[in-house]
């Protein structure tokens, strides 16, 4: 330390002792901070590991979800038929669905109308028809804005009358398919 006094000298041996306790206490705490920061990282790495596996099985479900047939046609959306005051009658008059399909007839005129295929409800006979196998159904009168529903199990033609309205030609045909 040439150049300094005795005094200077003293000081900087003085200082450099305090400042290599410092640091000697620094570097220890910086050897405990760093255990402590790598016990820490470990528990991030293994959120990232779960979050990472999270996220795939998401994925998976909604590749899973989106192979499924469309949930609408799964709860088994029904064909809509209207029923009207004036012809046609049932719009459509004529439809095919296939089995296990729904079928639900609304009431879009101001009167009463109904679905059946009751041979003892009809006026003519040649109204009404159904395959071997396949019960009547009839869905008694449906006010204005009221709907029936009917679920076809048995393959074939049905054809099917409003009770009020068969002489006037409310008449319709739907045809069930395997």
């Amino acid at each position: 330390m040439s150049g300094l006094g005795d005094e200077a000298s003293e000081e900087y041996i003085s200082t450099r002792r305090k400042f290599s306790g410092i640091r000697g206490l620094v570097m220890a705490s910086s050897t405990i901070d760093l255990r402590i920061a790598a016990a820490a990282s470990r528990k991030p790495r293994s959120r990232i590991v779960i979050r990472v596996a999270i996220v795939a099985a998401a994925a998976a479900i909604a590749a899973a979800l989106a192979l499924l047939p469309d949930p609408a046609k799964a709860a088994g959306s029904p064909v809509v038929i209207k029923m009207a005051d004036t012809a046609p009658f049932y719009e459509p008059a004529k439809v095919a669905v296939k089995v296990g399909d729904t079928v639900q007839w609304v009431n879009g005129g101001e009167t009463v109308h109904s679905v059946s295929t009751s041979v003892a409800n009809a006026q003519d006979p040649r109204d009404t028809s159904m395959p071997k196998g396949a019960v009547a159904f009839d869905s008694g009168f449906i006010p204005p804005g009221g709907n029936y529903s009917y679920t076809f199990t048995v393959p074939g033609m049905y054809r099917y009358f409003c009770l009020p309205h068969e002489k006037a030609g409310m008449v319709g045909v739907i045809v069930v398919k395997k």
